[in-house]
């Protein structure tokens, strides 16, 4: 199938979601909070409120909203900023503090390696009121670990995108932001409205999904959703887990309508030279040059940093835009990473070029 240029990608106006803005209003729906104390308490010293979160379980805060939150994950991270709670994050795993270089956030506020080489000593001294950690990661350890210290752990996965607007809700009130996570909740129901064009497709696109390790997503993998959402299938749906070996016998049979390939997570983007050596070492692969997919220059190699913004709420967008290139002439993709960047995060340096590399047709 024909697709447009990276650059036409890159430079078409994001007009037609600004149309849509004007027509949608923020989603609306039953909240994931229920609260004891008054309406529209949003601050630390406000009354006591209780949440359930992602886990089920339900958590308390006596105190009302908390002002200091140690965060783990790139996903939650992302939310809290957009959130505008930059100035509550007293601790971030240190992978994520390097994950979101583009925020500056110092070395010294790391609460250890990764979610699973935590310092809950650290947590302690830090004055968390909370720690926010994914469903994924092991927050049983941490709540144990932390349960004598009085800081209660918040399992928040914020990857899942089908979880995002409970997830939004749920931040923005212990984080006393509702006012902002409104905010956010209309800024994705634009690029939801967006992505819901791809069910318009007459037929749903196959892909193969890669991520930087060489392996592959299966059913409980982030990316399988975020491409359903997008209208498309990944040829490795059926599979148990959520990051899985990948089967190249497979991935030949399957003769994939679209190729996706994730290379390092970097912000800031990478050059086409970096991309094109990418390129090479797949097409080297046996029988990859002729998968109907490289033919037709639906390969697509791309910088998660783009992608994993909003709960993946931006790549299923990404993903339609690939698979139904004729429904998303007016829509770039990379102008509402854009907005998100600038309005949302604080990555006011964002520029699109160095995040998607379409591999020309063979």
């Amino acid at each position: 199938m024909s697709h447009p240029s990276t650059s036409r990608l890159r430079a078409v106006a994001a007009a037609a979601l600004l149309a849509i803005t004007a027509l949608l209003a923020a989603a609306c729906g039953s909240s994931p909070v229920a609260d004891s104390g008054a309406a529209g308490a949003s601050g630390p010293g406000s009354r006591a409120i209780t949440v359930t979160d992602s886990a089920k379980r339900t958590v308390s805060f006596p105190k009302g909203p908390v002002s200091k939150v140690a965060i783990v994950g790139g996903f939650n991270v992302d939310l809290a900023l957009a959130l505008g709670a930059r100035d509550q994050i007293v601790g971030i795993d240190t992978k994520t503090i390097d994950q979101e270089n583009f925020a500056g956030f110092s070395k010294s506020l790391s609460i250890g390696e990764s979610s699973d080489a935590l310092d809950y000593e650290r947590i302690i001294a830090s004055g968390a009121q909370a720690v926010v950690m994914y469903g994924n990661q092991p927050w049983q350890e941490a709540a144990s670990s932390l349960k004598s210290s009085g800081v209660p752990v918040l399992v928040v996965s914020s990857w899942i995108s089908q979880e995002w607007k409970t997830d939004v809700e749920l931040l923005g009130k212990v984080l006393g932001r509702e006012q902002q996570a409104g905010k956010v909740l209309a800024f994705t129901s634009k690029v939801n409205a967006l992505t819901a064009r791809a069910a318009r497709a007459p037929k749903q696109a196959t892909a193969y999904y890669e991520d930087d390790s060489g392996k592959t997503i299966g059913k409980e993998g982030g990316k399988t959703m975020a491409l359903a959402d997008g209208n498309v299938r990944s040829i490795f749906a059926d599979r148990p887990g959520n990051t899985i070996d990948s089967d190249p016998a497979a991935i030949l049979a399957a003769d994939p309508d679209v190729i996706v390939v994730e290379t390092d997570n970097v912000y800031g983007g990478r050059s086409d030279a970096e991309f094109r050596a990418v390129a090479d070492k797949l097409l080297a692969r046996p029988g990859w040059k002729n998968l109907r997919a490289v033919k037709d220059g639906n390969l697509f190699l791309y910088n998660p940093w783009a992608f994993d913004l909003a709960g993946n709420q931006v790549s299923p967008l990404f993903f339609a835009s690939f698979a139904y290139p004729d429904l998303y002439k007016d829509v770039d993709p990379l102008s509402v990473v854009a907005e998100w960047s600038k309005d949302f995060i604080g990555a006011a340096k964002f520029t699109p070029r160095g995040y998607v590399y379409q591999v020309p047709a063979r």
